[in-house]
């Protein structure tokens, strides 16, 4: 091949040489360095996970750094930029090299290039934070709207402000979610820069556009009115009936609008327009409910429509006239009083048919208009709330409750929900086959997830199913997962039911049959004895709770006898007598004296019941008995007393606990 030689390297054997025709003709000097801003090309030296190292000529070398590569992610950028790639990027920034500390190197430039198609495709320099003035207007989109005010991005920048909502609008504005949604173009003005925090004041208020030619705020502002409109034109072209009905339409939007201007008599024309909105809905509403009576029922309601919707008069608040849904129309006149005219309203019967054709017809455009307008609100709020995330949170449909359960199908959570759901619509049968679905889908190793979805079934029988139905899914459930546990939660079931149904005959049977099988069937395991006990207990039957007792501690093996009475004295103390508690908790003291768990206990139950004195006494019992506990014994029991006349006692009872323990430790030191 043909080169030039542009130089050699100082203590090097190799000379640099150049390959480009425009070279090989003699032209040798070097190239232009760059600009900031400047569009260029580049051949990828070296590409690394910190970013990407070019060359643009012989002297100048540039770093592209890993977040400016590209808009997106990139899982291995040495394979998205090879070396000798051809490449394009925008100079950020010019930096001399030319003192760099590497020996023979002839890059006398480095720049910091930006390739990101975004930045290589903006039109103009964004604006930034130091450009954002007082008094300057902007145009921008509406990005989060709260309960205190709109945030706002500014055009052509990252820079967003708050609106507050003193600053929405000249008059006052109850829920700004009526008036704007994300998304929304709107024009602002900068009323604040807070440069130290980084915040930006705007207003929305009309007021500061008014001298404006391409003022938006009729397009961000009464966007919900200029969709009614759409609506109505619509309406009005599909069919040559509503032709006669745009005149109403465009009146009802002018009415609308008047209600954003600074006006006098603003509250009143606001309530009057309330007042017709309230008519018009329950007229709405009585009209869709007697859709089948005859012509004469629906032109006389037709007549009180348009009546209530003609411009407020003095009585305007009282909308109870006294009519009849279930009478005649002719029995409706009557009680106008117009009985005597009879003769002169049948001449007039040609005009008032033609008001009544033009208020049949305004009223029916407006009821399609508001239906599409929920419908469409609905649909947008349904599109945000999958965009956001929030549909996962609170599934409302079928296909929520799908996507959700596609998404994370081990968790019990969404197949309770999903059974709920059904459960709400009376469909009993989907629910269980949901639950079915669950016992397939959820993996063998998530027990505990099954097991909560059997509990959701088996209240599902409980409630909704028969006593054998109810036990075949018993003894399925015990199949799949740990019987105890089973029988412990159908119980817990039957003790809530119990409690719930005011001890009912029936629920009652039904609780004692479940617990006795449970004690029959895992006679050697204190918990399903201790969860009958308290059964027992909380419903005030003492006697049969003592004579299970008795049952149950020839039935467990001994080292389980002081535990199943422990807990029997505590149910006492909760829920029968304090007094029979002590007693059992005194016998098991005198025979485990070292058992300081059971005294803690003891204390504690005390304590609860109001009773510090008596909590105080066992600790001096304890502190004063014959067989002398170990050193760390005494000092937990020390500690927990000192703590206790912290919260309870006195200056002198805690003096009095400091003074045993130095008598304790004045004894046990001889």
């Amino acid at each position: 091949v043909n080169c030039r030689v542009l130089a050699g390297i100082p203590s090097n054997p190799m000379v640099e040489v150049s390959l480009r025709s425009s070279r090989l003709e003699g032209d040798l000097d070097s190239d232009e360095i760059p600009e900031a801003k400047e569009m260029v090309q580049a051949f990828v030296v070296d590409t690394n996970k910190k970013g990407c190292f070019v060359r643009l000529s012989r002297q100048v070398e540039g770093r592209v750094i890993l977040k400016e590569l590209c808009d997106g992610f990139l899982h291995d950028p040495a394979a998205s930029y090879p070396m000798g790639r051809l490449v394009v990027g925008k100079i950020k920034s010019v930096n001399d090299s030319s003192k760099s500390k590497k020996k023979n190197h002839a890059v006398k430039t480095a720049v910091d290039i930006d390739m990101r198609e975004s930045v290589l495709l903006e039109s103009k320099d964004k604006i930034q934070l130091e450009d954002v003035k007082v008094g300057i207007k902007h145009k921008g989109s509406v990005t989060r709207i709260e309960s205190y005010g709109v945030f706002v991005r500014l055009e052509n920048s990252n820079v967003s402000g708050l609106v507050h909502k003193s600053e929405c609008s000249d008059s006052y504005v109850k829920n700004l979610e009526d008036l704007y949604d994300p998304g929304d173009l709107v024009k602002v003005l900068v009323v604040k820069v807070d440069m130290e925090q980084k915040r930006v004041g705007l207003s929305m208020k009309a007021s500061h556009f008014k001298d404006d030619d391409d003022s938006d705020e009729e397009s961000s502002i009464g966007s919900s009115m200029d969709a009614e409109d759409l609506d109505n034109d619509d309406d009005a072209s599909s069919s040559g009936e509503d032709d006669a009905e745009m005149p109403d339409a465009v009146e009802s939007n002018d009415s609308e609008d008047s209600l954003d201007s600074e006006d006098e008599n603003y509250a009143s024309k606001l309530a009057a327009k309330m007042q017709a909105e309230d008519a018009d809905n329950d007229s709405s509403k009585e009209g869709s409910e007697d859709s089948d009576d005859d012509d004469s029922d629906d032109e006389s309601s037709d007549d009180d429509d348009s009546e209530e919707e003609e411009p407020p008069k003095a009585d305007l608040m009282d909308t109870d006239v006294g009519f009849d849904w279930g009478v005649g129309a002719s029995s409706g006149a009557t009680k106008g009083g117009n009985n005597d005219d009879s003769s002169s309203s049948s001449d007039d019967d040609s005009d008032d048919d033609d008001d009544e054709e033009a208020g049949k017809s305004g009223h029916k455009s407006r009821r399609k208009a508001a239906a599409r307008r929920r419908e469409e609100q609905e649909i947008t709020r349904r599109e945000t709330a999958l965009a956001d995330g929030t549909a996962d949170e609170n599934p409302e449909t079928a296909a929520d409750f799908e996507r959700l359960l596609a998404s994370d199908p081990n968790r019990s959570e969404h197949w309770i929900r999903y059974m709920a759901y059904h459960l709400s619509l009376a469909d009993i049968q989907s629910a269980r086959s949901v639950a079915e679905r669950a016992f397939d889908r959820i993996e063998f190793r998530q027990e505990g997830e099954k097991l909560n979805v059997w509990t959701a079934l088996l209240t599902l029988e409980l409630k909704y199913g028969s006593k054998e139905s109810l036990q075949e899914t018993v003894d399925r459930a015990c199949q799949h997962n740990n019987p105890k546990q089973v029988y412990l939660r159908v119980c817990e079931m039957l003790d809530k039911e119990v409690d719930a149904s005011s001890s009912s005959g029936e629920s009652v049977e039904r609780a004692d049959e479940m617990f006795k099988k449970m004690c029959k069937k895992f006679k050697s395991k204190k918990s399903v004895w201790i969860a009958h006990l308290q059964y027992l207990i909380k419903g005030g039957r003492h006697h049969e709770a003592h004579a299970l007792l008795k049952r149950s501690l020839k039935s467990l093996p001994e080292y389980k006898h002081v535990e199943t009475m422990s807990k029997f004295s505590q149910m006492e103390f909760e829920f029968g007598s304090p007094e029979r508690g002590r007693t059992i908790f005194d016998g098991l003291l005198e025979k485990y004296p070292k058992r300081l768990d059971l005294l803690f206990v003891y204390v504690d139950k005390e304590i609860k019941n109001g009773e510090i004195d008596a909590a105080r006494g066992l600790f001096e019992k304890t502190v004063q008995h014959k067989k002398k506990l170990s050193d760390k014994q005494m000092k937990s029991l020390f500690k927990k007393w000192y703590r206790i006349e912290e919260t309870d006692g006195t200056d002198e009872s805690r003096e009095h606990v400091k003074n045993a323990a130095r008598a304790y430790v004045e004894r046990s030191s001889k």
